[in-house]
């Protein structure tokens, strides 16, 4: 049984430059990159030793809730201590570059970081495939913590650019680097196979999502702290009765049991993190993360005594161009008759399972109170949604397009003989204001603030329509060899895809129209391999790139 149970403008044109993603960070090129400091030298390199993996997998096998993909190491990486300086025009570029053998993705935990103006940090892979950054002092906090989002692979550099003013060494500490061992899906490496969601699973973007596509913008992958460990869970965005768009997220108590306050600073929130087709097995970079909740409400014992809930509010305001939903919310206490579960198994891309069969009100496994929906998920054209590891906090919503529970666990799995096994929500119901008796273990204190009586709410866009700056554009992979995903953090009217040779020759061009989307795969045919131009243009301006075809 599972139981989830601010910035100095560089003026320097350069074509050729990989996608930079993060939270709250600021489009700028790598200095490294526009001064060509070359490679690091080997004594600016830290090796970080491998876990005791045998261990983990045995104490994972004994402890399935939640779901751990990574622990964290310890290090003492400061400027000052280690890395390499060299100076640039303008200013000066510190580096270091962490290595651990083996592991499948990197995280990177900082218990103190202080930006001055100007300063910038940046971390991504030696072949920049994906760029995390660059953060400034838009990242400062009272606490001097911070945590950046997975990088893909076993290698990170760290890159921090000081302005010639600042004379004084970097405020930073890295004092633990995540790593991850299972869990990291579709990053093209081989070895995440296991670590992927079930083949039964169905994205998002299937055309069992098509109703559900407000809905699934309110759901979010979170990469939680706890202690040493960091695990997966699932959460919903929350709209409240004072629709004053506070940022609360719902998950599950077992999720966010035992987790300190100051673990809680370090908590990633993913949104978007989603295939673009149906079937899709390229690569997915996560390009919109936050850190940092504050915990406001939970209750349940993990499901052992109620419905496990755990409510948080966001420390920082989520930006307009992550185009987030808060999902509405129904707390009668009446089974609905049909409905979907959204949720990220096994840390993997937004999945949707569906269920046709009426919930039915019910203890969690032996528990004393009535507390949980019991669900059986529907076969459906594009596969059979279940729910894994990973799923845990994940929300279940009524035919109407509205949360009534939150995943605690159950027995469904992409097995033939557990895809009509049933799951369990902690029902909304509950949560409401049967676990305890004050607003620390109650929703309808947060939720329907002087109307404690509201039956129901429906969902709102956080944001109104936004449109970004066409350049920031990413395209990606570059190299390329068949196709290209082109990816636009904002509404827009139509974009204009053009691809020249190097004398100007036109060799492809195509209309994408917008329909919802703001990520594209194009396959132009045809292309010899070689170096072209790719131009884009909107109602947002023009965007040009140099993009290689292998």
């Amino acid at each position: 049984m599972k139981r989830f149970l601010q910035i100095k403008v560089l003026l320097v044109l350069v074509l050729l430059t990989p996608a930079v993603f993060g939270q709250l960070s600021v489009h700028s090129l790598v200095p490294s990159t526009v001064y060509t400091t070359g490679g690091l030298n080997t004594s600016a390199r830290i090796l970080i030793p491998a876990p005791d993996l045998g261990s983990i997998q045995r104490n994972d096998e004994q402890n399935t809730t939640p779901y751990r993909f990574a622990v964290l190491q310890p290090v003492d990486i400061a400027p000052g201590r280690c890395g390499e300086l060299a100076e640039v025009p303008g200013g000066r570029i510190w580096r270091v570059e962490v290595s651990a053998p083996g592991a499948l993705g990197l995280s990177a935990y900082f218990d103190h970081i202080s930006f001055r103006e100007g300063e910038m940090m940046f971390l991504y892979p030696p072949d920049k495939s994906h760029i995390l950054g660059a953060y400034t002092s838009l990242n400062n906090n009272p606490a001097g913590q911070f945590a950046t989002s997975l990088i893909y692979g076993d290698r990170f550099i760290l890159e921090f650019f000081q302005p010639s003013a600042i004379t004084s060494l970097p405020e930073l500490h890295l004092n633990e680097v995540a790593w991850a061992y299972r869990g990291v899906s579709n990053t093209g490496d081989e070895r995440n196979a296991e670590g992927a969601a079930g083949k039964c699973e169905v994205n998002v973007a299937c055309p069992e999502g098509n109703a559900w596509q407000e809905q699934k913008n309110g759901v979010v992958r979170i990469q939680i702290k706890k202690g040493g460990q960091l695990y997966w869970c699932s959460g919903s965005m929350l709209n409240n009765t004072s629709q004053d768009k506070k940022p609360y997220l719902l998950t599950a108590d077992h999720c966010g049991f035992s987790a300190t306050s100051n673990d809680l600073l370090q908590w990633i929130f993913y949104f978007g993190y989603e295939a673009p087709s149906c079937v899709y097995t390229g690569v997915i970079y996560p390009t919109k993360s936050i850190i940092g909740a504050t915990l406001k409400a939970h209750g349940g014992n993990s499901g052992d005594t109620g419905s496990d809930f755990y409510l948080v509010l966001l420390n920082q305001s989520i930006p307009d161009s992550f185009n987030v939903f808060l999902n509405g919310w129904n707390r009668k206490d009446t089974a609905s008759a049909s409905g979907t579960g959204i949720h990220h198994p096994e840390g993997d891309v937004k999945k949707i399972s569906t269920y046709s069969i009426p919930l039915v009100s019910t203890n969690y496994i032996g528990g004393p109170v009535v507390s949980h929906w019991k669900v059986v998920w529907d076969g459906t054209t594009s596969g059979h949604g279940v729910t894994e590891g990973g799923s845990s906090g994940s929300p279940i919503f009524d035919n109407e397009g509205r949360i009534v529970g939150t995943l605690t666990g159950g027995y469904s799995a992409c097995d033939s003989a557990s895809l009509n096994s049933p799951d369990y929500y902690g029902k909304l119901s509950y949560s409401w204001n049967s676990n305890g008796s004050d607003s620390a273990s109650r929703l309808d204190y947060w939720l329907a603030p002087g109307n404690p009586q509201a039956m129901y709410l429906h969902g709102m866009l956080l944001s109104v329509s936004y449109k970004a700056p066409l350049d920031q554009l990413t395209v990606f992979p570059n190299p390329f060899s068949d196709r290209l995903e082109l990816s636009y953090p904002g509404n827009h009217s139509g974009i204009e895809v053009s691809i020249y040779d190097m004398v100007g020759s036109l060799c492809y061009r195509k209309n994408l129209q917008p329909a919802g989307n703001t990520t594209f795969t194009i396959s132009p045919a045809g292309l010899a391999p070689g170096v072209y131009i790719l131009k884009a243009a909107s109602d947002q301006g023009t965007f040009s790139r140099k993009i290689i075809k292998q």
